[in-house]
């Protein structure tokens, strides 16, 4: 497989709306309920399959009938995994959206803990699973139990294997994985700036980050203002010209998979973030993560405006 997607906490979602106010307070009745599997990885897996790329492999961390219930939904969306299964159970993470006031609520579950002895046995199947120069992309959260220098082997097993290392993350993961020199960093601009003690998001300050950890291509997402991403001697500003509504879970996962695909397509960089921001603006259009169709998409590659300067 050309592109791993490491999917560490997959979770099943609920995503239950309520289309007026509720007669009875303090008690709440959804009007329908969307129900998906969940989990960066398996977002980026959704948005590969909608666009008809299928030279990839999403690994998920499976426990309990929790995950019995994304394996067999993962098969019925024909979303290509290979499973590692635990003791404990996958999370169930639940959406309230108040459709009345355009506005919603996530609450997420803390998930499951990996022991220490079902962390190194992963570590040892990925070791059988990861192919030589591939592209692994590291995203979203792990397991309770499973630490930042668990996560750095991975990456140390990936680059010893000629590895491109593309990665969403945040915190003291994020701090650690830039060392092993990323191909691409992704991550949205709140929880970069709290991973690099940043005050700002200049030019200045996000290449001095960028030249310290030879990080080939850096991108910040900034919701309604689009992205900055930071090559080796250009600055690109994507930015949506219309903003549809608030419901934007799973948008920088859309973003994120447009963009691995249109790099897998060999196209510019110009191209490529044109793409990824229609696909995050498309994800706003309907409830659920990366749940959109091409007609969507389509329409909103004319929506997105790109700046190109000089670094």
């Amino acid at each position: 497989m050309s592109v791993q997607i490491l999917n560490l906490n997959p979770c099943y979602d609920h995503w239950v709306i309520i289309s007026n106010v509720p007669k009875t307070p303090n008690v709440l009745r959804g009007d329908y309920v969307v129900k998906l599997v969940d989990g960066k990885g398996l977002n980026i897996a959704r948005v590969f399959n909608l666009l008809g790329f299928h030279d990839y492999l999403c690994i998920n961390v499976l426990g309990g009938d929790v995950g019995k219930i994304i394996s067999s939904k993962c098969r019925e969306e024909n979303i290509k995994t290979a499973e590692f299964w635990i003791n404990d159970e996958n999370r169930i993470n639940t959406a309230v959206v108040y459709e009345y006031e355009k506005r919603m609520l996530m609450v997420n579950e803390p998930g499951p803990v990996m022991t220490p002895d079902e962390i190194e046995r992963f570590i040892q199947y990925l070791d059988s699973v990861i192919e030589e120069k591939s592209t692994l992309v590291i995203s979203g959260s792990a397991p309770r139990g499973f630490t930042a220098n668990n996560m750095s082997r991975i990456a140390q097993m990936a680059k010893e294997r000629g590895c491109r290392l593309m990665i969403d993350i945040s915190g003291e993961w994020l701090r650690k994985l830039v060392k092993f020199e990323p191909e691409m960093v992704k991550v949205n601009a709140d929880e970069f700036k709290i991973a690099f003690e940043l005050s700002n998001l200049s030019v200045e300050k996000l290449y001095e980050v960028k030249k310290r950890y030879k990080i080939n291509v850096l991108c910040v997402t900034l919701g309604k203002d689009g992205s900055i991403t930071l090559t080796e001697d250009r600055v690109f500003h994507a930015k949506p010209k219309l903003v549809h509504c608030d419901f934007s879970v799973g948008s920088g996962d859309s973003f994120f998979a447009g963009y691995l695909y249109k790099e897998a397509m060999g196209k510019s960089m110009e191209e490529r973030l044109i793409f990824a921001t229609a696909c995050g603006m498309a994800n706003t259009l309907k409830y659920g993560a990366a749940i959109f169709d091409l007609k969507d998409l389509n329409e909103q590659l004319p929506l997105v405006e790109i700046a190109e300067e000089r670094l």
